[in-house]
């Protein structure tokens, strides 16, 4: 007898790309960059209007769960992409977005080790000879609110040069940064 074919539950993706970290991206920093644009934008406005109650976030917002997935390939050219990943995870069935929602390659450099600032204030990933920020990239300019990763402009100078660091952990205060290498 020949073995059936079950397919791969929903919650199971393939990215095309190995990962070697990963962290949810907590709830609070999509409310508070909904609301923060909302601010931004009525306080941009000087009359004597009433002020307007926020508008909700969209659907995908409200219900967003996003994970944040970095690795790679290394940094030999085996032709898988090095990559810091946002997907969609839905509670209701239990299932990672077929597609990412946000990819952002990073060349040569392989993200091996990601910490999440506490306060959602964007990640630091180790790469082979430094440490490297990313910041929130959030689209307003469509119906949809979405949010992606972008390289910042941030300079880490104490983290260059240090080589691969194997262990990042922010203070759960984000004050400090502790990393680990060998």
């Amino acid at each position: 007898m020949g073995k059936s074919q079950i397919s791969d539950p929903p919650n199971l993706k393939k990215y095309g790309v190995p990962f070697y970290s990963l962290a949810w991206l907590p709830h609070h920093v999509l409310r508070s960059r909904h609301n923060q644009t909302s601010d931004e934008s009525s306080s941009a406005d000087h009359t004597l209007t009433p002020t307007k109650e926020p508008e909700p976030p969209s659907e995908e917002l409200a219900s967003g769960n996003y994970l944040v997935f970095a690795g790679g390939g290394g940094e030999g050219r085996s032709g898988i992409p090095n990559t810091v990943l946002l997907a969609h995870f839905d509670v209701a069935s239990n299932s990672l977005s077929d597609q990412p929602v946000n990819k952002l390659g990073t060349g040569s450099e392989l993200p091996y080790r990601m910490a999440l600032h506490p306060n959602g204030d964007g990640i630091i990933c180790a790469m082979p000879n430094d440490c490297r920020w990313f910041d929130w990239d959030h689209d307003q300019s469509s119906e949809i609110h979405k949010v992606g990763l972008k390289t910042s402009e941030k300079k880490l100078t104490q983290l260059e040069d240090v080589g691969q660091q194997l262990a990042l952990a922010f203070s759960s205060d984000g004050t400090e940064l502790a990393v680990g290498g060998e």
